[in-house]
């Protein structure tokens, strides 16, 4: 197919604001939409050139996955294997296994796979992940693994009724990601199904420019670029992605690529010699940046300046042009490569998929090289207590794991008087508080949703609105609970987390987003406390700038304690939620930071006890702590 130069300055347009919303510049806040702009343009450009082979009967599925395979792994390779030192010598041992895991699945191209089982993409710990971006590789292999077997078998039934195939294909992807989104979020972020539309809206887009002269239209590809601007800017973490919001920029790509050509204003500026530059160096750019920033956020405590990420964008640029100049472009034709031959291609691929897949299975199997630390006692015994739930993933509810509030699991006696609702933060908290009633026979019962802010009495439907409706509904009917502890990180769902971000605050998502958030926990206390029950609320438990294992493994202990945030700082962050008057006077109040702080500090443990599993989570001995102070100051065993 004939060259388009715009195509090129498009990927830069893709590939920057990716780089500047995974650095963390807040006016990028839909940088992440320059992945669904290289979706389009990738479909755009491999189906036309599966369409001229298949057209003149050239077509070769060997030839096919050869071109691939120059295209993509050297660059790859080589990043996974600069990555590797700086891994060994900076990752705590579940990192590195993580990463190797990783490096397991990214050869596999299953990296997609991996981390809908693992990872949240907006999370705050997949800052922390160096091959976190690989999940747009996987979706686009896995695509071409069926794609191009789908239009040679087809091809004899005719051009239009193949492009008819693909649309139809495409409305039912985009359909399951409007489900998707409500129904299992990380799944249809991550997975194939719910992202092959937007392939496919580039394949469409081939199959109309085949063999015909692009119709230059000043107002078409001046909208479609605005329609990318605008995703970019102005989308959030908020918006449900892939969703039909995922329209915005796919069809704002797709109007550049009918529309834009010489003539127009949108050419000229993607035509731009540097725009153009970018846009060629745009696939190593994208292979280095998440490394350089997952490495910098992992080494700098707690986080690097912004200056230091601005400083890794432009080296993500300039190591890109190094890797495009002496790693992809001499590995992309036969000539000047000593892979010469698609025997060679292979045999060299297949070599160093298994050397790659060897390393990350090793230190898999060895738990991430834990030997590599030396740790002191008082860091054994902090690691040693820094753990979860053993019921977390049995009574734990999420969108992928649903649990109908009859089947809620109970600790102690299967008779609870006693409820605990929120959202993940209160698991350890309902199973330490069946742990201190042994002996006793109150039973508890644990009703948790994850990621599931205050939601009772929304509008909207969601996996999480349903289920907290459901949930409230059946506290207040039962007859069964006498007292309902209730809990959730509230101020993470009205302010965002402050994970890199401190220690500067975080911005409130919004006026809106906190009113619906306020409404809704004082309805739930209210209408469960009108029901007869006694309502116990426990505020949630100051939250880390880093996860605990990483504060052991750094050696942060001061006196024998390890330090998480200042008291004055954690105050500030809660400020706007105390300010609000959610809580009624007659609710009994339950102050975490009351056993966790004193008054300079809060503290992620103290004389060998880790209060938390990760950054925000308590560990069931913090939990223990809690149990005792709700205990204590309800009296309920004086009730009874």
């Amino acid at each position: 197919m004939k060259y388009r130069r715009e195509i090129d300055g498009l990927r830069a347009v893709a590939v920057l604001p990716v780089i500047l919303f995974h650095a963390g510049f807040s006016w990028f806040s839909g940088g992440y939409v320059g992945v669904d702009v290289f979706f389009v343009i990738s479909g755009f450009l491999i189906t036309s050139i599966l369409i001229n082979d298949l057209d003149n009967g050239c077509f070769s599925i060997a030839k096919f996955y050869e071109r691939r395979a120059r295209r993509i792994l050297p660059a790859l390779f080589f990043v996974l294997l600069c990555c590797i030192p700086f891994a060994y010598a900076w990752m705590i041992p579940q990192q590195f296994k993580d990463f190797s895991q990783a490096f397991m699945a990214v050869v596999l191209f299953l990296s997609n796979i991996l981390l809908w089982a693992k990872t949240d993409y907006f999370a705050p710990s997949a800052e922390l992940n160096p091959l976190l971006h690989t999940w747009s590789l996987a979706v686009e292999e896995q695509f071409y693994i069926f794609f191009p077997v789908l239009l040679f078998s087809l091809w004899r039934f005719g051009k239009q009724p193949v492009f008819y195939v693909v649309v139809i294909l495409s409305f039912i992807s985009l359909f399951l990601s409007e489900w998707g989104w409500r129904n299992s979020p990380v799944a249809n972020f991550y997975l194939l199904p719910t992202r092959a539309w937007e392939m496919g809206v580039g394949a469409m887009c081939a199959f109309y420019n085949h063999k015909r002269i692009i119709q230059a239209s000043q107002p078409l590809s001046s909208i479609g670029l605005f329609l990318i601007l605008y995703s970019v800017f102005l989308f959030d973490e908020e918006i449900p992605f892939p969703s039909i919001y995922t329209l915005v920029p796919v069809l704002g790509t797709a109007l550049i690529i009918l529309f834009c050509s010489t003539g127009t204003l949108v050419y000229k500026l993607l035509s731009l010699r540097h725009v153009v530059g970018i846009g060629l160096v745009s696939y190593s750019a994208y292979l280095w940046h998440q490394p350089l920033m997952a490495f910098a956020r992992i080494k700098i405590y707690p986080y690097p300046h912004w200056t230091v990420m601005l400083a890794l964008c432009v080296a993500s640029i300039v190591l890109a042009y190094f890797s495009w100049r002496y790693i992809e472009r001499p590995f992309r034709t036969k000539n000047g490569s000593w892979v010469d031959s698609r025997g060679k291609v292979f045999s060299t691929a297949i070599a160093a998929s298994i050397a790659i897949f060897s390393f990350g299975l090793y230190v898999h199997l060895n738990n991430g090289m834990p030997d590599r630390i030396r740790l002191n006692d008082i860091q054994r015994s902090y690691l040693s207590t820094a753990t979860a739930s053993p019921m977390r993933s049995k009574c734990h509810a999420s969108a992928d794991n649903k649990i109908e509030p009859k089947d809620a699991c109970r600790y102690n006696n299967e008779n609870a008087a006693i409820a605990v609702l929120g959202d993940s933060h209160v698991v350890e908290l309902a199973y330490a508080l069946g742990e201190q009633f042994k002996g006793t026979d109150i039973g508890v019962a644990h009703f948790s949703f994850s990621g599931c802010g205050p939601s009772y009495g929304n509008a909207e439907s969601s996996s999480c609105t349903d289920w907290t409706n459901d949930t409230v509904s059946y506290l207040i009917d039962s007859e069964e609970f006498t007292h309902v502890i209730v809990s959730y990180r509230v101020a993470a769902h009205i302010w965002g987390t402050f994970q890199g971000t401190y220690s500067n605050l975080p911005s409130v998502k919004g006026e809106e987003v906190a009113k619906v958030v306020i409404e809704s926990l004082r309805n739930t206390l209210l209408d469960i406390s009108e029901s007869g029950k006694r309502v116990i609320y426990v505020d949630q438990s100051p939250e880390l700038p880093r996860s605990i294992q990483e504060l052991i493994y750094s050696g942060r202990l001061v006196g024998g304690n390890i330090q998480g945030l200042s008291r004055g700082w954690w105050n500030s962050f809660v400020d706007f939620f105390e300010n609000t008057g959610v809580i009624p006077e007659f609710i009994d109040r339950v102050d975490v930071a009351k056993i966790y702080c004193d008054n300079e500090s809060c503290y992620a443990g103290r004389e060998g006890v880790s209060f938390y599993f990760d950054e925000n989570h308590m560990s069931v001995e913090g939990a223990k702590r809690v149990a005792d102070l709700i205990i204590e100051e309800s009296e309920i065993l004086g009730e009874r």
